[in-house]
């Protein structure tokens, strides 16, 4: 059952998201969510290079190959990933300004020993699926929701990621994601922009 919303996210391009970000007064938090392949990843990117804000992302808490508890249960929270550390980094951020976590490497497929930290002295986006997540929705300033086509999102991930992950992605990570969303994420948002695959919502006068 789709849970019940007293407002209608707002529809715009990722240039108004990018506009409206430079009149924040003040740190925050900023949410970004959405699929895998939807867009998320290019939305942080071009704030970051338009205000200069840090990026907390989940892909930094993915666990070693050889830690997943399996490579064929789909489950949420996900297990391929140390959720609980991302959630705690969220709060932490939010309630003392300040998280230092291991950030996974991604050239050697291990947790990295060197602690990175975050401050928000100004505002710090929070990057990946399941950012909405119900336990920590009330602590951003704004949500954002990637709109994008769920129908070709193995295939793209496929694409992306190379063969050597193809199975994960049918098998564990894309169910694992089908499953969050059946919370809806994209009610909890602020702002829905269009990602892949996504029609581009109309100007507005």
């Amino acid at each position: 059952m789709r849970p019940l919303s007293c407002r209608v996210p707002l529809r715009v391009t990722v240039d108004e998201v990018v506009a409206r970000l430079a009149e924040l007064a003040a740190p925050t938090l900023i949410a970004i969510d959405g699929l895998p392949c939807s867009g998320k990843s290019t939305l942080a990117d071009k704030i970051q290079a338009a205000h200069g804000f840090e990026c907390l992302y989940l892909d930094d808490f993915v666990r070693p190959r050889d830690e997943w508890p399996s490579r064929n249960r789909p489950a949420f929270p996900f297990e391929y990933v140390r959720y609980d550390e991302f959630i705690v980094a969220i709060r932490t951020l939010a309630s003392k300004g300040e998280c230092t976590y291991l950030p996974f490497d991604w050239e050697t497929l291990t947790t990295s020993r060197e602690p990175k930290t975050l401050r928000l002295t100004r505002p710090v986006v929070v990057e990946g699926v399941s950012s909405l997540n119900a336990a920590v929705v009330e602590l951003y300033g704004l949500k954002i929701f990637v709109d994008s086509d769920r129908s070709t999102t193995l295939e793209s991930a496929i694409r992306r990621g190379g063969a050597t992950w193809s199975e994960e992605w049918r098998d564990l990570f894309l169910p694992s994601v089908d499953i969050y969303m059946q919370s809806h994420p994209d009610l909890r948002a602020d702002l829905i922009v269009p990602g892949r695959g996504a029609g581009v919502p109309p100007t507005r006068s």
